[in-house]
């Protein structure tokens, strides 16, 4: 269910949550009006008023926490990808300075691997799982490097790239761990079970004027749908159209052109615009 929404355009998913949240506003002061009339007293709107305060404040921590915590494992994700791409740079610097045809083979082999990322892992990424095809491509990274005997005047190019290879087998780890972090289930039921008994405590105040309260109560639920709706779309990395940009690899693979430019190079890069 969750998986169907973010695969949707950002604004429907917006007018569905929100707008929701607002209609079920609506329906539970419309529901819950016959129960509250002017027979009430202005001790009950106080009454309702503190139990809405602190189940509303109790609301706040819960979603502020939980907010908190998506926001940061999504930074965490998008830090990782930055990370990755970054150590291949590096690599593929070093790899610069290998003899011929050691060179050749270690540029082609890390330039494969990030051909893999993007193309392969990234699609892999949003079903949170890795890719089979750049697990291979990583192994062979690995197959290339390790037959080498570097000489004294590249063994401290060889040593630092094979040291930053390690690092991309812990950094590809961490980004396919951050794909499986969605919300669990059960703070879904809080959000919405929390959000929607805020709504019933601000129903069952009473205001004279029924279109106000109505007003009132879609309001809230509107403000309520807005933090849903944010969680949703930042509660998954790799999936949504608010989603960890491929971006850095990208850049990394238009780096590795530039140091290891040949005719057939063209003929692999990724098609399509970056995410």
């Amino acid at each position: 269910m969750l998986n169907a929404l973010l695969d949707l355009p950002i604004l429907l998913v917006g007018v569905l949550v929100i707008g929701g949240s607002a209609i079920l506003g609506a329906l539970i002061v419309v529901a819950l009006r016959p129960l509250v009339g002017p027979r009430q007293s202005h001790e009950h709107n106080s009454v309702v008023g503190l139990g809405f305060g602190a189940a509303g404040t109790l609301y706040s921590i819960i979603a502020g926490l939980l907010v908190f915590g998506v926001w940061s494992a999504f930074d965490a994700a998008s830090g990782y990808v930055a990370q990755e791409a970054s150590t291949l740079t590096s690599v593929a610097h070093n790899v610069h300075e290998f003899p011929e045809p050691q060179r050749e083979l270690a540029q082609n082999a890390i330039r494969a691997y990030t051909i893999s990322v993007i193309n392969d892992e990234w699609p892999a990424l949003a079903d949170e799982e890795g890719s089979a095809e750049t697990e291979r491509a990583l192994s062979n990274v690995f197959r290339v490097f390790g037959p080498m005997e570097p000489a004294p005047d590249w063994s401290d190019q060889y040593s630092v790239a094979y040291g930053e290879l390690n690092d991309v087998v812990k950094l590809r780890e961490a980004r396919i761990d951050n794909s499986r972090a969605p919300l669990p289930p059960i703070y879904w039921f809080l959000l919405i079970s929390g959000g929607s008994l805020l709504l019933v405590y601000l129903a069952f105040s009473y205001t004279e004027n029924r279109l106000i309260h109505v007003i009132a109560v879609s309001l809230m639920g509107s403000m309520l749908g807005i933090v849903c709706f944010l969680l949703l779309e930042v509660s998954q990395p790799f999936r949504g159209s608010i989603s960890v940009s491929k971006d850095p690899f990208e850049r990394a693979l238009v780096t590795m052109d530039l140091l290891a430019p040949t005719p057939d190079h063209a003929d692999h890069r990724p098609v399509g615009p970056p995410r």
